[in-house]
């Protein structure tokens, strides 16, 4: 009985003691629960803050987030949120009762209750949060998801498809789903449509999900280039070939990823052939190899499918009917052709001259949306015959000018995209800028109006922000090719003609053939040609790689007679081996350009007969010397020896140029004689030379040694426009087209006070300084402020201590500051800077100047609002990026664009803003920090909002508290 009463008491004491307890140690052991909150707290704001990275890298990278990663997010905020308000309230711990003498249990019992909960619950969040990975592995491009995972929303494809294509449209989907199908082609003339008919196939494939899990495609061209081609198929399996160097290497693995498994089927779209392409060469299983693979094929020829091998049908896309022909002419007209009764009655006429051709309906409509009635009636007549010529002759004849129209003529010549710098030596060769000037200068201005006269009339294509070329449509090509066109007398050839009979080759004005060959080049020599005005040939740009057995022409010296071309004015040669130039040409009286580009050239003397040339260009090609005779072409205007193998220029050749506007040097010449220098047999041209060149307004230089300015007086360089100077050889960063001086002075600053040194500084975009000695302050290397300058490199210049200090006005359009190896230097900016110093500045790169301490001052702030990028490297001193030097309390740091954020090897950088709030509202900003003065690649990359950058380095880090 008693062992009974005893063990019932004791059941009954452990369920009150232990609860009991429990309680009594919220009260006891409040301070201990507070301070386990604290560290758990802090361990989760760890994990978050590395799972936020993780998240907006995986967003930066268009990746999926997975949903208990988001779930887990939301988590830890929330708890993160709980843990903050207990803390808050920690104070109720130091309540007291008993007029003061103990501690208030109720509020020490809640605080710990709470404190040791939420503790528990944050320490079993923690390891959740270890994330292998945050997102949904991406699918490659080419990828096709399978029904049940399509937008059902998605464009449906075959919705665009008019009634005349359904038919041929159906029939290519069902011989792709055909197994007995290999290889599936559809031709048709140019503008037809075929491009999109593919992407409507695509998109059906697409949204169906079968019958082929992967879908890839490339564009061939007239010229296929078989890295491109394997490239753009690699890119849709998300395959990297760059890093498989040799040809062999990237067509084995594109044709191991091919067949892969065999159970897998692939679609291979390959738009755009002009012959035959040997698939083997590209890495395209074909026959009994080819397994899951198909391929669908589009020409502008037949034959060429044939010999593709396409299964029966091929099939043949023709124009659009009537009906639907007028409905896309009156849809890209607009309302006005439903407003205006007389426009009615015409546009049915006009749209049924246009063949039904989608690209000749949309040009058509372009070119007449704006004009009035009458011209509609003009361009009516004018479209007598249904041939693709005279329609492409509609938008031709709404050109202002003869010259413009001879312009569109040579880019039909050239066909696809072309480079503007080629249509200026051809269009200057024909005098065809004339009407805007007399300069150079004046041409380039004069070329790229009539270039927006093409684009504006549809004859070009929209290159969007390419300035630097353009592109014809090849259906445009064709047809200025094909016949006389244009009101001329005479014919041009390109490459698709290479079969005209010799009477009819007489007859051309203007020749261009790309990858020319023995056979064909020799027919050509022997023409009579009478009219013939520009001569265009080339070999393929690496022909140099090919084995000497195999190739088609050895040097073309005995091959290049001039001596039936008396009228030529354009000659451009790019590719050729020349030993020596043909004697005949000296009889080219009339040459006024001549372009001998990548050419594997020696003796050029004998152009010194050429006296009315006017542009001549060795770039890139295998000249190491300019010959005494070459200061005959007294004419010459331009000279281009950029990236050549030049060594020696004859003295006194550059002097007798005084006509020349633009004198391209870059890459290559540099080896200017001194002016105490004795001459010698191998001597060289002097600096002085060029101060017989008063009209020069383009300049491309390089000078090894800085020493030879100094006994140069000034140059007659005020009129430059264009220029790109590199004295010393710098081999730092580019911004290509700008006005760029990179000047290293090895402690020879005296250069910098050389007048045309100054007046070239005032028009500078880009200057890149190495090696200063004496200046202190970068403003005062320009007096005027640099007015032009956008990007400033300033490096290895023991004498810089400060970027600015003054209140003139310097450096108002200035985006970028590069700051490298100052030793000495102490701030970008002393004392009081005028409010547009730095206004414009975007990105801001310091590395290794360990003196500086500070970037700026918080009274400077405005300054740099217009911060995108900061990163300090190695800089031993720094300690805040901004310091306070303002009494008030009430300011902030704001960075609006701040998004690129490096601090690497900082050890005494305890803060970001001195006592400042720093804000950033608008992208996210992509963070790299070391800590400590390691430097080395510790760091984390990640992408951060401010609050989170904020928190990443704790708020003393951003408050200097």
């Amino acid at each position: 009985m008693t062992d009974t009463v005893v063990s019932v008491a004791a059941k009954v004491a452990e369920y009150l003691v232990a609860p009991v307890g429990r309680r009594c140690g919220y009260v006891i052991f409040t301070d201990s629960y507070v301070g386990q909150l604290r560290e758990e707290l802090e361990k989760l704001h760890e994990v978050r803050v590395g799972v936020q990275r993780s998240i907006n890298d995986a967003e930066n990278n268009m990746m999926d987030i997975r949903l208990e990663v988001n779930r887990w997010k939301n988590d830890a905020e929330n708890y993160a949120d709980e843990a903050r308000g207990v803390l808050n309230n920690d104070r109720r711990a130091n309540k007291t009762c008993f007029c003061g003498w103990l501690p208030n249990p109720k509020e020490r019992y809640c605080l710990g209750r709470d404190a040791r909960k939420t503790a528990q619950a944050i320490q079993a969040l923690i390891p959740q949060g270890n994330f292998e990975r945050v997102y949904y592995e991406r699918a490659p491009p080419g990828h096709v998801p399978s029904a049940s995972d399509v937008n059902l929303s998605a464009d449906d494809g075959g919705d665009t498809i008019t009634d005349s294509r359904a038919s041929i449209f159906q029939d290519i989907v069902e011989a792709l789903d055909d197994e007995k199908q290999k290889v599936i082609g559809v031709y048709g003339p140019g503008g037809v449509g075929k491009t999109t008919l593919l992407e409507e196939v695509e998109k059906k494939l697409k949204k169906e999900g079968r019958p082929f899990r992967m879908i890839v495609k490339a564009k061939v061209s007239q010229t296929p280039d078989l890295n491109k081609i394997q490239d753009d198929i690699a890119y849709f399996f998300g395959l990297k070939l760059k890093d498989e160097p040799s040809e062999v290497g990237r067509r084995d693995l594109l044709c191991q990823r091919l067949q892969k498994d065999p159970s897998e089927k692939i679609l291979i779209i390959l738009d755009d052939l002009w012959k035959e392409l040997d698939l083997r060469e590209v890495g395209i299983p074909s026959g009994d190899e080819s397994k899951g693979c198909k391929l669908l094929l589009t020409s502008r020829f037949k034959n060429v499918l044939e010999q593709m091998k396409c299964d029966t049908p091929i099939f043949h896309l023709e124009g659009l009917k009537y009906d639907e022909a007028f409905r896309l002419f009156e849809k890209t007209v607009g309302d006005r052709l439903k407003e205006d009764e007389e426009l009615k009655a015409i546009a049915p006429k006009v749209v049924k001259k246009l063949a039904g051709l989608p690209l000749l309906i949309i040009s058509v409509a372009c070119s007449l949306k704006d004009r009035n009635v009458d011209a509609w009636r003009i361009a009516l007549k004018k479209m007598d015959l249904s041939k693709m010529e005279t329609i492409v002759k509609l938008s031709y004849d709404h050109l202002k000018s003869e010259d413009t129209k001879t312009l569109f003529l040579l880019c039909g010549l050239i066909g696809g995209t072309i480079q503007v710098e080629i249509l200026l030596v051809l269009g200057m060769g024909l005098g065809l800028f004339e009407e805007f000037g007399t300069t150079i200068q004046d041409s380039r201005a004069g070329l790229n109006a009539m270039l927006n006269e093409l684009r504006s009339v549809c004859l070009l294509l929209d290159g969007g922000d390419d300035k630097n070329n353009v592109t014809i449509h090849d259906l445009y090509s064709e047809v200025v090719t094909s016949t006389p066109f244009g009101g001329q007398n005479s014919l041009m050839m390109n490459s698709n003609y290479g079969s005209w009979p010799k009477e009819k080759l007489e007859k051309c004005w203007a020749i261009c053939q790309v990858n020319v060959g023995r056979d064909r080049l020799d027919k050509l020599m022997k023409c009579q040609f009478a009219n013939l005005k520009i001569l265009m040939l080339s070999q393929p740009p690496n022909w140099y790689r090919i084995p000497e057995h195999l190739r088609d022409m050895g040097d073309h010296l005995g091959l290049l007679d001039f001596t039936c071309m008396k009228e030529l004015q354009v000659l451009y040669l790019c590719s050729m081996r020349i030993t020596s130039l043909h004697s005949s040409i000296r009889i080219l009286g009339n040459l006024q350009s001549l372009y001998l580009e990548s050419c594997n050239v020696e003796d050029v003397a004998i152009l010194g007969n050429l006296k009315a040339l006017q542009i001549l260009s060795f770039a890139r090609s295998t000249i190491s010397r300019l010959p005494k005779k070459i200061q005959e072409l007294t004419n010459l205007r331009l000279l281009n020896l950029s990236y050549c193998k030049l060594k020696i220029i004859k003295p006194d050749v550059l002097k007798c140029l005084t006509n020349l506007e633009e004198l391209l040097m870059m890459g290559s010449f540099n080896q200017w004689m001194g002016k105490n220098e004795k001459p010698l047999e191998l001597c060289n041209a002097g600096l002085a030379e060029l101060r017989s060149m008063t009209k020069l307004n383009s300049l491309e230089i390089s000078i090894r040694d800085p020493i030879v300015l100094l006994e140069v007086d000034d140059l007659p360089f005020e009129n430059l426009t264009r220029f790109w100077i590199n004295i010393g050889n710098i081999d730092r960063r580019e911004f290509k087209g700008l006005k760029t001086m990179k000047i290293k002075l090895e402690a020879h600053d005296s250069i910098l006070s050389k007048t045309w040194i100054q007046k070239t500084l005032q028009k500078t975009q880009y200057l890149c300084l190495d090696g200063l000695g004496e200046f202190e302050k970068a403003h005062k290397l320009c007096i005027q402020g640099f007015p032009e300058l956008k990007h400033l490199d300033i490096q290895n210049s023991p004498s810089m201590k400060y970027v600015a200090s003054s209140s003139n006005s310097a450096f108002t359009i200035l985006e970028s500051l590069f700051l490298n190896n100052l030793i000495n230097l102490e701030k970008i900016c002393h004392h009081h800077i005028t409010a547009d110093c730095f206004s414009k500045l975007k990105d801001v790169v310091v590395n290794n100047c360990n003196r500086l301490k500070y970037l700026w001052c918080l009274s400077q702030r405005q300054n740099f609002v217009q911060l995108e990028k900061i990163e300090v490297w190695n800089c031993g001193s720094v300690r805040a990026i901004a310091r306070k030097d303002i009494v008030s309390t009430n300011y902030r740091v704001e960075l609006p664009y701040l998004h690129h954020l490096h601090l690497v090897g900082l050890p005494n950088m305890t803060t970001f803003c001195t006592r400042a709030e720093m804000t950033s509202e608008g992208a996210p900003i992509q963070a790299r920090a070391v800590d400590g003065g390691g430097g080395g690649d510790e760091g984390t990359k990640s992408v951060i909002t401010t609050s989170d950058l904020h928190n990443t380095y704790s708020d003393s880090f951003f408050d200097g508290k």
